[in-house]
């Protein structure tokens, strides 16, 4: 933390201190958190500020955005506010999420870093870690989200609409003979993409894919290029950026030319903005990606 930061955060330390010497015991709100922390608050929240994308797209879709008081940087395509002040992600800018005078700050259990807790907890103000890890996860945030802030109806119908389109897309590609192997990329060039456990795998096989990184116990494994190739995927998807073309793939990846997927163009772009943050946007990738591995089944007159 840089000199000035320490000049504000040490005497709200001291003022924090006595906040929580005279928080009046067995009143206020107790919530269980992604990290498994109870967090108490005295009042419903007014001011929230996010420094994760996903937990903004949480409070969005628990219909509380005119809550929300300051946003990340990295928030780059979340649909808020133009006029919302915005502050650096990484590293965290804690003096200015400090100055927006939060009564709540949400995080993301997935992206922040836990240590977070402790500052702002010294600081008495509320930090709740919202659990992303899984699409069950996701919507129980909406849904505790909306508890907190006062929404409750409106996150609840949301849950109920995310859960329907969830269904419809499994309903869709339940009846498939063959699903097709699989691999997500992160980037064009070096080959990050999602282990054993990760909720991008869980949206590939909601398309009808078979995902070939199972294989990896790693959150992030990076795909070697002769391991690809052994395994030679019938389809590559991609947060490739836009205008992406194969060949741009290739001039990173010129072995693998011979790939079934690169031979029959079956390489295709995913909006980063709906996969790579965990959040009730990541079922639109996954009718996405059935879309594009799967067109024959969207070729009927009632297709969304």
């Amino acid at each position: 933390m840089s000199r000035s930061a320490l000049c504000l955060v040490l005497p709200l330390l001291l003022v924090a201190g006595c906040m929580r010497e005279q928080a009046p015991q067995g009143s206020g709100i107790h919530m269980t958190d992604g990290l498994g922390r109870t967090v108490f608050l005295e009042n419903l929240p007014s001011r929230v500020v996010s420094i994760a994308p996903g937990a903004t797209e949480i409070v969005l879709a628990a219909g509380a955005a005119d809550r929300l008081v300051g946003v990340s940087t990295a928030d780059g395509d979340v649909p808020v506010r133009s006029d919302l002040p915005r502050f650096s992600a990484l590293p965290l800018d804690t003096e200015a999420v400090v100055a927006l005078q939060p009564d709540l700050v949400l995080a993301s259990e997935q992206v922040n870093d836990p240590a977070h807790a402790d500052l702002f907890d010294a600081l008495d103000i509320p930090i709740l870690y919202l659990e992303s890890s899984t699409w069950d996860g996701v919507l129980q945030s909406i849904e505790q989200v909306g508890d907190l802030l006062g929404t409750s109806d409106a996150a609840r119908k949301t849950v109920d609409s995310l859960t329907v389109r969830q269904k419809s897309l499994l309903e869709r590609t339940s009846g498939l003979e063959k699903r097709p192997t699989a691999i997500f990329l992160v980037s064009q060039e070096t080959s990050w993409s999602f282990g054993r456990g990760s909720f991008v795998l869980d949206l590939m096989e909601w398309a009808g894919l078979d995902p070939l990184m199972t294989e990896f116990d790693t959150p992030a494994p990076v795909l070697d290029d002769e391991w690809v190739l052994m395994r030679n995927p019938e389809v590559i998807l991609g947060s490739f950026p836009e205008g992406f073309r194969i060949e741009q793939l290739l001039e990173h990846h010129p072995t693998w030319a011979s790939l079934d997927a690169v031979r029959q163009r079956r390489v295709y772009p995913i909006p980063s903005g709906l996969i790579l943050t965990p959040g009730p946007r990541n079922v639109e990738a996954a009718w996405e990606m059935a879309r594009v591995a799967h067109p024959d089944l969207f070729r009927t007159p009632d297709s969304p």
